[in-house]
């Protein structure tokens, strides 16, 4: 094969994966646009379900230490107020620790009172539930 030849196969192949790439990106707005659907079709034809609960990013956005230290005062503050909100933690954790359990509680909170919400029950009034993380 000659070098030309070489080089409009290569040309072809890019403009092959191009295709291919453009093909997935359609494929994918396909499907998403049916799930989203499914999604409110469930929520419709489900009569207990008063609203659809939030979904939850991959990850809640991290407390930095400056803000911690901004709200608290200090480490022996943010232990303090970590223990108000319900936080409990072994030993001495670390400043990004405490950051992370902060954040998770917050996320945790949020998902707990739009379940709540939308399921309502006169039976949980009072109670208590800790979420203990292994």
């Amino acid at each position: 094969m000659g070098r030309k030849r070489i080089n409009d196969l290569l040309e072809q192949l890019k403009e092959n994966q191009q295709k291919e790439l453009e093909n997935a990106a359609t494929i994918f707005t396909v499907a998403k646009v049916a799930v989203n659907e499914l999604e409110r079709q469930i929520v419709q034809e489900t009569p207990d379900l008063k609203t659809p609960l939030p979904a939850l990013s991959a990850a809640p956005a991290l407390t930095e230490k400056d803000e911690l230290l901004k709200l608290y005062g200090s480490y022996n503050g943010c232990r303090r107020a970590a223990k108000e909100h319900g936080i409990k933690l072994k030993g001495s954790p670390t400043w990004k620790q405490l950051a992370a359990a902060f954040s998770y509680a917050e996320a945790l909170k949020l998902l707990a009172k739009s379940y709540i919400d939308s399921y309502p029950s006169s039976e949980i009034k009072g109670m208590i539930i800790e979420i203990k993380i292994d």
